[in-house]
């Protein structure tokens, strides 16, 4: 026992990343670190929607119906981030070929390394979870045991769901070692899990549709009708949706208890904490028994052969011919991108997941919702909707807040480390390697501008597909914008000196500036909007293209001129 907390000990130093956060010399929280300003921004950002969503369940009589999508978002959310930390914790750690070496079973090791694992959703779930569910105790003046039993559940649902997935891992593993590129490994595990998880969310989705489809909606009512009718149907219709979402968080076992547990504070709560408990104790002892005698032989395998040396028989034909050197530059950048699992998680993958649950939900749900509302106001609400260049600018705002989730360019040059000094002495012109850098961050945000545009024209029909055109050529302007101002700030700010391709995005200061960049941005957006409210929507739109274009081409020659002194601090 002490061999493993002592070995716990030492994964939990060498996984958590603090510096920044705690100051070196004195050893206190460091107030002036960007990572703790972030932290605290996401705390209290957190604390003011659970505020005001509360208070909006409150006023319509159903705080209730809080309890049940909290435990729905927070399975959700524990879902998807074991399956990015059974990949870089379990399986893929670059530490776990040290302690191979070391004399401890295959069931200590599978523990600890589990244990890592849960320290850092637990982490994660300090800061997001647990402020929301105190909020919602405090809103609705619950017993003061509520809080010690909705941490102790949050935490057993939290392992509960976590050994689910990391069982069914187990055997995804097994299922695609036919693939023998470690990268492509990893990135098709990792969608795979994506999709057995979205496999219960999907029966959820349709189980609320069909539900919601099979509500008798009121008949049109005239004006001089008794208000009590109205708002007895009202809750009729209130009732009808928390038993929906009810049903729907049938297909979770533990969201159905954890719910039941909290939603009345009695003796029966700490039956339904000990009937999770029990699900916890089962589901860790067959995950443990079956890990006891795969994991060392999955890890081993992993390592005999990823790290096999093969022979290969070289093609002089092919490895001889003559490549257009602008070709080969950006194939580097794709595959240094692709090849690498961290990199391809945080910047394409996170980014292709959330455009696909937005079309989902877009496709399916809102048409439902729009339905009812319509039903409800006796009136078509896109009816309403009038087409302005306050709405154009809105979309384009949107479009522009996504942006700020994906930070090729941001990272353009930090991600070669101390190699970048190569791109000195590489037989191409500086002004042809920045435009070159930013292909793939154009790329990606040009999937961005296509999904919401395509959504938007879905939505509102109404809208003409001229201004959807000019929507994608204002939003192409500002993708230039961007990606060009975020590899000025790679090129004035390198970080070149890094341990590994994490510390490169989440050590990486100059994040920050992509943040305040958004704000401006959108600030912008929003003053053209203000000073062209009395002239006419085609004109206004000229006038952002213009504007917008002159910036662009600003940047072209400022970019051909001092390319050389952009790239002086690659050193």
């Amino acid at each position: 026992m002490k061999k493993t907390i002592n070995l716990l000990k030492t994964m939990l130093k060498t996984s958590y990343d603090m510096s920044g956060i705690i100051d070196s010399d004195t050893k206190k929280l460091n107030k002036k670190s960007i990572k703790v300003w972030l932290i605290g921004i996401v705390f209290i950002i957190v604390i003011y929607l659970s505020y005001m969503f509360i208070n909006l369940l409150k006023e319509i009589g159903a705080p209730e119906i809080f309890l049940e999508l909290f435990f729905m978002l927070l399975q959700i959310l524990v879902m998807f981030q074991t399956i990015l930390l059974v990949i870089s914790t379990l399986y893929f750690s670059k530490d776990v070929e040290n302690y191979l070496s070391l004399p401890i079973t295959s069931r200590k090791l599978l523990i600890t390394k589990f244990s890592v694992m849960m320290s850092i959703i637990f982490g994660s779930e300090i800061i997001i979870a647990l402020p929301v569910i105190f909020i919602y105790g405090v809103r609705t003046l619950q017993n003061i045991l509520f809080y010690p039993l909705a941490v102790i559940l949050i935490a057993l649902v939290s392992i509960f769901l976590s050994t689910i997935v990391c069982i069914v891992m187990i055997f995804v593993m097994k299922i695609f070692r036919f693939i023998k590129n470690k990268y492509l490994y990893q990135n098709v595990i990792i969608l795979m899990m994506t999709i057995i998880v979205f496999i219960p969310l999907t029966n959820v989705l349709n189980s609320s549709i069909n539900n919601l489809d099979n509500i008798e909606m009121p008949e049109q009512q005239s004006y001089n009708e008794d208000n009590a009718q109205d708002e007895k149907q009202a809750l009729e219709e209130l009732s009808t949706m928390v038993q929906t979402i009810r049903h729907s968080n049938k297909y979770f076992i533990v969201t159905e208890i954890g719910v039941k547990a909290l939603s009345n504070i009695n003796y029966k709560s700490i039956i339904y904490v000990l009937e999770i408990l029990v699900l916890d104790l089962l589901t860790l002892t067959v995950f443990f028994t079956i890990g006891k005698f795969t994991y060392i032989k999955d890890i081993l395998w992993n390592l005999s052969l990823f790290n096999k040396k093969k022979n290969k028989k070289v093609k002089l034909y092919k490895k001889c011919k003559f490549k257009n050197n602008k070709y080969s530059y950006l194939i580097n950048e794709i595959k240094l991108i692709m090849k690498s699992s961290t990199y391809f998680i945080h910047y394409i993958y996170n980014i292709l997941i959330l455009l696909i649950v937005i079309t989902v939900i877009v496709t399916t749900l809102f048409p439902i919702i729009v339905q009812s509302i319509k039903e409800t106001m006796e009136e078509d609400i896109f009816s309403m909707f009038t087409f302005g260049f306050t709405q154009f600018s809105l979309i384009i705002g949107i479009i522009q807040v996504i942006f700020t989730l994906s930070s090729l360019s941001l990272t353009a040059i930090s991600r070669y480390g101390k190699n970048a000094i190569f791109f000195k002495y590489i037989p191409m012109k500086f002004n042809t390697q920045f435009r070159l850098k930013n292909i793939p961050q154009l790329t990606i945000n040009t999937i961005i501008i296509l999904v919401i545009l395509g959504i938007v024209h879905h939505l509102i029909p109404a809208i003409n597909n001229l201004y959807i055109l000019l929507m994608f050529i204002v939003a192409m302007l500002l993708n230039i914008i961007n990606s060009n101002i975020l590899l000025f700030i790679d090129l004035q700010r390198p970080r070149l000196n890094y341990q590994n391709e994490i510390t490169v995005i989440k050590q990486n200061d100059n994040k920050l500036f992509q943040y305040i960049l958004t704000v401006v941005m959108c600030f912008i957006i929003w003053y053209f909007s203000q000073i062209t409210e009395k002239l006419s929507l085609n004109i206004s739109i000229l006038i952002e293209i213009i504007v917008l274009s002159i910036v662009v081409i600003g940047m072209e020659i400022f970019i051909n001129k001092k390319s050389n002194k952009l790239f002086k601090k690659i050193i």
